[in-house]
């Protein structure tokens, strides 16, 4: 039996079901669920808030999320723990490092940047025994020095454990490009690196062209098409991408999910009913709203299963 590591411990890779590959049941700056707990109601207000969300992607027929908080974006293991148990939804939690790196980390090697993921990965995250399943990295617009930094402490890290990685990108900028070069030349296997936000961009010879490179590509911001402020691609656009991927015979490098956090702590409050307003399905909104559509557009239920099975367990597993 093929196992991947969750929250709750080892589960069977070929049980996952449905996973949606970019989440995040908290988004928040690094020591607030801790220090400010009015700011949110309280943490079993969080839990019970992510239960909620989790439970309604479950009878949408979701099996598995991975959570792609890193610590330095309030990571919580054992509050993903709970959800976890409560919702009977796998969740696989991350290591890494996100966008803004506070001083301490910026004054950290690349040696103790790939211990500190290597601890998450192999003893246990935030004090606990539970243990990272996936290593998050992220690169806006291009590829700063601490980001290449971070790529190189992942890889790393991969090379050691095995975990997959998962990355942040600028679609619009093409950074998923600069990332691939800065993996590969450390020695990083393709398949299993999936490209992050890649929906964000309107440039097909760009994915298709990190698709026949062999990695995998995140369409992972899909109800966010509502918003204007993601990259200008709509949802139809991005179910139309998605469409096209797969017309050139890349329908097993896509990745499908959400990036829109059940509670997002780095919004304001504003910008958090807006997303809510838009998208109502929170993280079943895959389910509900991109199958149907992929489907009246002439993609497969084979395809389908690749998209949202298969692909998730082999980017996970390396199978």
């Amino acid at each position: 039996m093929t196992t991947i590591q969750s929250v709750l411990g080892e589960v069977d890779a070929n049980a996952l079901g449905h996973v949606l590959v970019h989440e995040h049941v908290v988004a928040a700056s690094p020591g607030i669920l801790t220090s400010w707990p009015d700011l949110y109601g309280s943490r079993q207000a969080l839990i019970d808030r992510g239960v909620r969300a989790l439970r309604d992607a479950r009878d949408a027929g979701v099996g598995a999320v991975v959570d792609c908080t890193t610590f330095d974006l309030g990571r919580d293991a054992g509050l993903l723990a709970a959800v976890s148990e409560a919702a009977e939804v796998t969740i696989i939690g991350s290591t890494g490092i996100w966008l803004d790196p506070g001083v301490t980390l910026r004054a950290r090697t690349v040696d103790a940047l790939a211990r500190g993921f290597l601890r998450d990965l192999t003893h246990g995250m935030d004090g606990t025994s539970i243990r990272a399943g996936v290593i998050k990295v992220a690169s806006d617009e291009r590829v700063e020095p601490f980001a290449a930094m971070v790529l190189e402490a992942a890889a790393r890290a991969n090379a050691e454990t095995g975990a997959p990685i998962i990355t942040h990108t600028a679609a619009l900028h093409h950074t998923g490009l600069a990332q691939a070069e800065i993996l590969e030349s450390h020695g990083v296997d393709p398949a299993r690196v999936a490209i992050g936000h890649s929906d964000d961009s309107d440039d097909l010879e760009y994915l298709a062209g990190l698709a026949e490179r062999g990695y995998y590509i995140g369409m992972d911001r899909l109800p966010n098409g509502a918003l204007p402020q993601y990259g200008g691609q709509t949802v139809d656009d991005r179910m139309d991408m998605i469409v096209a991927l797969v017309g050139r015979g890349h329908a097993d490098k896509v990745l499908l999910a959400h990036d829109d956090p059940i509670w997002a702590g780095l919004l304001t409050d504003e910008d958090q009913a807006a997303h809510l307003e838009s998208n109502p399905d929170v993280i079943a909104f895959v389910s509900r709203v991109i199958l149907p559509g992929l489907l009246q557009r002439g993609v497969t239920r084979e395809d389908v299963g690749l998209m949202t099975v298969e692909n998730p367990r082999r980017w996970l597993t390396g199978e």
